[in-house]
C-alpha cells in the first residue's frame, strides 16, 4: 500500500474521499437553504408554540460541515484526530435528524408545523440522516486509512531493518587485529 495521500487508489483513493466530501458539502448547503428559508419567513409563520431554536440549531452542523469540507479542499488532512471530528459531526447530524423527525411526526405535541414548513422540515430530516451516515462513513474511512498507513509504515521499517542486518552479516570482519 502506498502511503502517499494523493497517490492512493482503491478504497482509500482520492476519488472515494472526494465523492464523500462533495456529497457532505452539497447536503450541508441544501440544509442551510432549507432551514434558512424557514427562518427568513419567520415573521409570516403562525408562531403558536413554535420556537426558532431547532431551526437555528440546524444551521450549526450544516455550517460546520460546509467549513470542514472547504478546509479539506485546501489542506491535506491525514491525522487520526480528524476522524474524531468527523464522528462529532456525525453525532450533531444524528441529533438534528432526531429533532427534525420528532417535529415532523408530532413527537412533541405542543409543536404544530404545517404546510411548507413541514415539507422543508421533513426534507431536512431525511438530508440530516443521509449526512449523518456520510460523516460516519468519513470517520470510519479516515480511521481505517490511518490504521492501514501505520501498519504499512511499521512493516516497511521492519523489512528495512532486517535487510540492514542481512547486509551487515555479509560483510567480512573488518576489525583490525593487533598482531
Amino acid at each position: 500500500m502506498n502511503t502517499d495521500y494523493w497517490q492512493l487508489s482503491g478504497a482509500f483513493g482520492l476519488w472515494v474521499r472526494a465523492c464523500i466530501r462533495i456529497l457532505q458539502f452539497v447536503f450541508a448547503i441544501v440544509t442551510i437553504g432549507l432551514y434558512a428559508a424557514t427562518l427568513g419567513s419567520w415573521s409570516t409563520l403562525p408562531r403558536e408554540n413554535l420556537e426558532r431554536t431547532p431551526w437555528i440549531y440546524a444551521l450549526v452542523p450544516a455550517v460546520l460541515s460546509a467549513l470542514t469540507c472547504a478546509y479539506h479542499v485546501f489542506a491535506t488532512v491525514t491525522h487520526a484526530a480528524w476522524s474524531v471530528w468527523d464522528f462529532g459531526l456525525a453525532v450533531l447530524w444524528a441529533a438534528l435528524c432526531g429533532l427534525s423527525s420528532s417535529m415532523v411526526v408530532g413527537g412533541e405535541k405542543s409543536i404544530n408545523v404545517t404546510g411548507d414548513v413541514k415539507s422543508r422540515l421533513a426534507a431536512g430530516a431525511w438530508i440530516a440522516g443521509i449526512n449523518m451516515l456520510l460523516w460516519l462513513l468519513s470517520s470510519v474511512h479516515g480511521c481505517a486509512f490511518c490504521c492501514a498507513s501505520r501498519k504499512m509504515k511499521r512493516t516497511v521499517k521492519k523489512q528495512e531493518s532486517e535487510e540492514d542486518k542481512l547486509e551487515l552479516d555479509r560483510l567480512p570482519n573488518s576489525r583490525e587485529e593487533n598482531v
